[in-house]
């Protein structure tokens, strides 16, 4: 009921356990293999004056005693367990968000508009006290909005606005905070007049920086894209479909600030090799508001540029977004 407390050891003049529980110190640079060897499981006793304070885990071979200022972490025997040996499923430990929005109108004229999107995340060991081995990342966002005016004389075609994105990543690390990718990504956007956009491709990326309060990921692919395109409402003339082959560089910021608060930043370019004219940009960053437990809402923007857009229709589109959100905890 009190929530979280936190205790200095001078402070602690016994602590017993009634559970087992694993012993990180702050020298220890632990592997998966290496880590349920190495890190001391027990029952914990700490017996202090104040100024000299222990804590002895009764393993199953003997005690061992470690110094109060050189342990780091304190770890349920089973979340220890699960971090060390258990290889998730498919379905598995996925985190991440839900999010979601609308609003109707219905007068003179109508308009309907929603928003949706869903970030999934899955990191094996789900710890920062191992190396990471591997990450899982599967992205949807779709804005819709439709305008339409029923009774006029004379008839006015309904102004329709719908932006998709969909995109799937597997990293494997080959260091603390190098790793290779293979990616996926599918775009339509109605105001630009894309009606798809596939890309296939892989590439090579680095965390340059991550503790407790930012991420930082910087990375770039070579990949296959291939380019659909209609003739949206003003243009004059549809594009040629295309096959490029080119490059995205991006970066990835993360930072979870004060009170809960979360900014989520994102930014790429993308360059065609073979056609340099037809490249494309995308910017987005959001800020999360916590309300209740799993329950928050965000604010955003999302700024699509793509240079080879239809004769006609505008190379860039941006949208301002206010949803709704839920965190999705791994299981």
């Amino acid at each position: 009921m009190a929530g979280e407390l936190t205790i200095k050891w001078a402070n602690i003049k016994e602590l017993r356990s009634d559970k087992r529980f694993a012993l990180l110190t702050t020298q220890q640079k632990l592997t998966r293999k290496d880590a349920e060897a190495i890190v001391p499981q027990g029952k914990i006793t700490v017996i202090g004056d104040g100024k000299n304070q222990n804590i002895t885990i009764a393993t199953a071979q003997a005690p061992v005693t470690i110094s109060t200022d050189k342990a780091d972490l304190i770890v349920d025997a089973a979340a220890f367990d699960k971090a060390v040996n258990h290889h998730p499923s498919l379905l598995q430990d996925w985190g991440g968000t839900a999010s979601g929005g609308f609003s109707l109108v219905r007068s003179t004229q109508n308009s309907t508009t929603f928003n949706v999107g869903v970030n999934l995340v899955r990191a094996t060991p789900g710890v920062d006290w191992l190396p990471a081995r591997s990450r899982s990342t599967i992205d949807y966002n779709q804005s819709y909005g439709m305008v339409s005016q029923p009774g006029a004389v004379p008839f006015i075609a309904p102004v329709k606005t719908n932006i998709f994105h969909a995109d799937a990543e597997r990293d494997e690390y080959f260091s603390p905070r190098a790793y290779v990718f293979a990616d996926v990504a599918f775009d339509h956007n109605f105001s630009l007049g894309l009606d798809l956009q596939q890309a296939y491709g892989g590439g090579i990326g680095i965390t340059l920086l991550k503790n407790a309060h930012r991420t930082l990921d910087f990375k770039g692919d070579a990949h296959y894209e291939k380019q659909a395109f209609f003739l949206p409402p003003g243009a004059t003339a549809a594009s040629p479909n295309d096959t490029l082959f080119g490059s995205t560089f991006s970066e990835k910021y993360l930072v979870y600030l004060a009170k809960g608060l979360v900014l989520n930043e994102f930014g790429s370019f993308s360059p065609a090799w073979n056609t340099p004219a037809d490249y494309s940009a995308h910017v987005n960053a959001t800020l999360g508001f916590p309300v209740y437990k799993g329950l928050g809402f965000n604010i955003g923007a999302i700024d699509d540029y793509l240079n080879n857009a239809p004769v006609g229709a505008n190379k860039n589109s941006v949208q301002y977004i206010t949803n709704l959100t839920y965190t999705i905890k791994p299981r």
